[in-house]
Order: C-alpha cells, then sequence, then structure tokens
C-alpha cells in the first residue's frame, strides 16, 4: 500500500506577554520546552530584549527612517518566538496551549511558507561567529502590499546576500493569517480560548522573520533597509535574549 502519511508542517509561534498580568508571576517554561524536544514538535525558539529596545526602519522616497520602539503599540507585546513542526494547525495550538505565556498574553502561530524563496545551490558560507543577534520583524502595510509588483515584494535577492556575507541564522515568511493556517491562543481562568485567523488586537500582520549576527545595531539597520519590507511598510529590529 502506498504511504499516505503527511509531511509535518512548520509553524512560528509568536510569544505576546501582557506585561500587566506577566508582573503577577509566569510559570518556568523548561517542562514546556522539555516536552517539545522530546516529540520533536520544537525546533528551537529565543526570548526578545524588552520592546523599548526596539528600532523599526522604513524607506521613504530613499530615505532610511528610524523610529524608537516596536512598529505598533498593542497590550500583548512580542517577547519571543518558537519555531515549531506539528501534523497539523489544530496539533501546535494543543502544544502552544500548554506554554505558561497562555495564561499571562498570548500565543500566536502562523503557519510558515516553506518554499518562498528557494534554497541557495552550492556550499554554503561560514556563519559569522562573533557579534550580536537581531531579529527582524516585517510588518508589510497592507494598502502598499496590494499595490507592489512581485519584484517589489521579492526578497530572493536579499536573502542571497546575506547568505553570501555569513550574517544570516535564518528567515522564515509566513502564510497571511486565515483561519486555516494561524491561531491565537490564550488561557484566562483556567479556560483554553482560541481564535482562528490573524491575531485580533492589530490591523496589520507579522510576514516573517529574520534572524542575523551583525557587528552592531547600525549593520542591523542597514540590513533592514535593503529589505524589499521597509519599502512596503516597516521592520522592527530587537535585540534577541544572550544565552
Amino acid at each position: 500500500m502506498p504511504d499516505t502519511e503527511e509531511e509535518p508542517v512548520q509553524y512560528l509561534m509568536l510569544v505576546r506577554v501582557d506585561p500587566d498580568l506577566a508582573a503577577r508571576g509566569v510559570a518556568p517554561v523548561e517542562p514546556w520546552v522539555e516536552e517539545g524536544t522530546r516529540t520533536g514538535m520544537r525546533h528551537f525558539g529565543n526570548p526578545l530584549e524588552d520592546p523599548d529596545t526596539a528600532t523599526t526602519v522604513a524607506r521613504q522616497a530613499g530615505r532610511t527612517v528610524l523610529a524608537d520602539g516596536p512598529f505598533t503599540e498593542t497590550k500583548e507585546v512580542v517577547a519571543g518566538f518558537d519555531l515549531l513542526e506539528a501534523p497539523d494547525l489544530e496539533a501546535a495550538v494543543d502544544y502552544a496551549a500548554r506554554h505558561p505565556v497562555a495564561a499571562v498574553g498570548a500565543l500566536e502561530v502562523r503557519e510558515v511558507w516553506e518554499d518562498f524563496v528557494e534554497e541557495a545551490g552550492g556550499d554554503p558560507v561560514p556563519t559569522r561567529e562573533d557579534g550580536r543577534e537581531y531579529l527582524f520583524l516585517h510588518v508589510p502595510d497592507p494598502a502598499a502590499l496590494a499595490t507592489a509588483t512581485r519584484e517589489d515584494a521579492d526578497p530572493t535577492a536579499w536573502v542571497r546576500d546575506v547568505e553570501s556575507r555569513g550574517v544570516t541564522l535564518g528567515g522564515w515568511r509566513l502564510r497571511d493569517a486565515d483561519a486555516g493556517s494561524a491561531a491565537t491562543v490564550r488561557v484566562r481562568d483556567g479556560r483554553t480560548l482560541i481564535a482562528r485567523g490573524p491575531y485580533t488586537e492589530t490591523a496589520e500582520q507579522i510576514a516573517g522573520i529574520d534572524r542575523v549576527r551583525v557587528a552592531d545595531l547600525d549593520e542591523a539597520i542597514g540590513l533592514a533597509a535593503a529589505h524589499p519590507t521597509s519599502a512596503i511598510g516597516r521592520i522592527e529590529i530587537r535585540p534577541l535574549v544572550s544565552a
């Protein structure tokens, strides 16, 4: 008989924290991480420095425009991310619901668009070993994206460039958030609350992330300003918490 077992799907989980609720305390995350490692559902993840360390980058009329702070003000701020692998969205949501932040924030689970950029051929350039790690949160403007050409939004040339320079630690593009590809999970008073579709408190969707290791924030800003997203939206740069 033919093998009909479906391939697992990758999901990016954005960890969103409500600072007011988190002030009461958060349960340890280690049991959740251990479960994901044991079952193979969690590949890796990392917390981010506080939102006030963020720098938002946009490119307007050929000029790079910088703003301190995150791209938008929401009650639940992005505090980290995890890359998950699960049979389907329901399984990813079930695992996400056991994360301790579900009780003091929200877990936004988004399907990864795995073939958005083709893998490069040949031997990879060694990854830079020194420097600081940053996360880029890509946030296209819906109106600008609707009128952009394919070339305007294609990140392939940018991806090839950061690969050739050895500064990329990986990038993940996300499918548009709808009921079949995204969900937000919260636990309140012992009840698991699941909202299918995009994260409900912001009109703009995070469309992907990139991890880079560069010398400093100035180099990170230069990379972000060269990415197509900065011309059709904004890129929020956040330092990763060092191990």
